[in-house]
């Protein structure tokens, strides 16, 4: 690893009460002590007056020391929290600069984390997805992944593998030592508790995907159905303009929802019809058509007293019969169809409810990790393999073919937490961390 002192703000840019700034590495102590004085005593705050190296006082604040090895980074690190003024931040910043110190990239003081084998790699991801987590499922998630579980589940998953790949292979060393049937049913019922368990992580795993991934849920529908009247009420604002005159929405206008936990993307479309006024026209149906094309769901939104011909071929999607208020009879749903009324709300709760359950994110399931798709790819790598290993063993084929087997689940197992070939890798998930972090 490259012998360097790193140092940012670990606080957002911005005024605020206190801002921390970060310094990791050999040099950190030296680095600090010439700025604010000896650093005697290990992970204690203490009052310090921070200077310049020509003395003059950039700020009275706090400093903390971490020595090494018992640090976030595994290095020397230490911190100023001073005060929240960006200028006194990044004159703190400068004055480390000209002792040594260089501007940490994206992501190294938790990417140094992992090198020093402080978290593993699930664990490392975890800190980004806890930044950026928007609803309490997902904190609880990520959360439940940085602290280990996620990890200790899959090391179990290792440790049962290993095991059985070291039976077979010894097996291999020794064919003069036949396998019996009793063995061989040991092994198979082994096997099938490792499918068991990565069936169950893998139900954990892919609604924590779904949390962390961005949703997005297209509003679509002819002109003058009611779907920026339908957007506004979802958002509680007037985040789209609606009018009685047809092609009012010409670009798509989004807004986040936070749906009981699950936050959502709802993007209001352009009426599509056959014979757009002009180009612009034209142009907003085409992203319309792009957007709805790429939208997890659709919501194709109809005026229940008007409902017009609209032929483009969806996806996932649920019929919104919007201006339920304006019919006699007033119904919640009927068949596949969900009635709502943007002006008494009638039909809300369960047009979310139905929403929710589409997505199919299961936020009461024990078992939730803030998981990235490169874990649950590995997981059903891993799944496959180990049931391929049945098989084998089932029809009688040779204990080399079970063991590759096993070998390829371990190593896929194994890319989770700490893969072989990691410089790509981690350098496109570590450049999703902010400077700081």
């Amino acid at each position: 690893m490259e012998d360097r002192t790193i140092v940012a703000p670990a606080t957002a840019v911005g005024r605020a009460g206190i801002s921390v700034i970060r310094i990791s590495g050999r040099n950190a102590k030296k680095i600090s002590e010439s700025m604010c004085g000896p650093l005697k005593e290990v992970s204690r705050l203490k009052k310090c007056t921070i200077k310049s190296l020509e003395g003059s006082i950039l700020d009275v604040g706090m400093v903390v020391f971490f020595q090494s090895p018992n640090s976030y980074t595994g290095e020397d690190l230490v911190e100023f929290h001073c005060h929240g003024n960006p200028a006194i931040v990044n004159l703190v910043i400068d004055e480390t600069l000209k002792l040594g110190a260089v501007i940490a990239e994206p992501g190294e003081f938790t990417k140094t984390a992992f090198l020093n084998n402080k978290i593993d790699l699930a664990q490392a991801e975890s800190v980004a997805d806890l930044i950026s987590a928007q609803s309490k499922s997902a904190i609880i998630a990520a959360n439940s992944s940085l602290t280990g579980e996620f990890s200790k589940e899959i090391n179990l998953l290792i440790d049962a593998v290993l095991k059985t790949r070291i039976f077979i292979e010894a097996n291999i060393d020794f064919p003069e030592d036949d396998l019996e049937n009793i063995a061989l049913d040991s092994v198979h019922t082994d096997l099938q508790e490792c499918m068991e368990r990565i069936e169950r992580i893998l139900s954990g795993a892919e609604s924590g995907a779904k949390l962390r991934e961005s949703y997005t849920v297209a509003i679509a529908g002819p002109p003058n159905a009611g779907k920026s009247s339908l957007l506004n009420f979802l958002a509680r604002e007037s985040v789209a303009i609606t009018s009685e005159i047809p092609g009012t929405t010409r670009d798509l206008v989004r807004t986040s929802i936070n749906l009981d936990g699950l936050v959502v993307e709802f993007v209001d479309t352009a009426g599509i019809r056959k014979s757009p006024e002009n180009k612009i026209e034209q142009e907003g149906i085409d992203r319309s058509k792009d957007i709805i094309r790429k939208a997890n769901l659709t919501l194709l939104v109809q005026d229940v007293t008007n409902q017009q011909e609209f032929d483009l071929s969806l996806k996932e999607h649920l019929t919104v019969l919007n201006k339920s208020d304006l019919l006699r009879d007033s119904r919640a749903t009927e068949k596949d169809n969900l009635y709502f009324s943007s002006v008494t709300g009638e039909g809300y709760e369960v047009l979310l409810e139905t929403i929710i359950k589409v997505l199919e994110v299961d936020e009461a399931n024990e078992t939730l990790y803030m998981s990235r798709q490169r874990h649950i790819v590995n997981l059903k790598d891993a799944l496959r393999l180990i049931e391929e290993s049945i098989v084998s063993i089932k029809e009688g084929s040779s204990l080399e073919l079970v063991a590759e087997n096993l070998r390829s689940a371990h190593h896929a197992l194994g890319e989770i937490l700490r893969p072989m070939s990691a410089d790509d890798l981690l350098g496109e998930i570590f450049s999703e961390f902010c400077i700081g972090k």
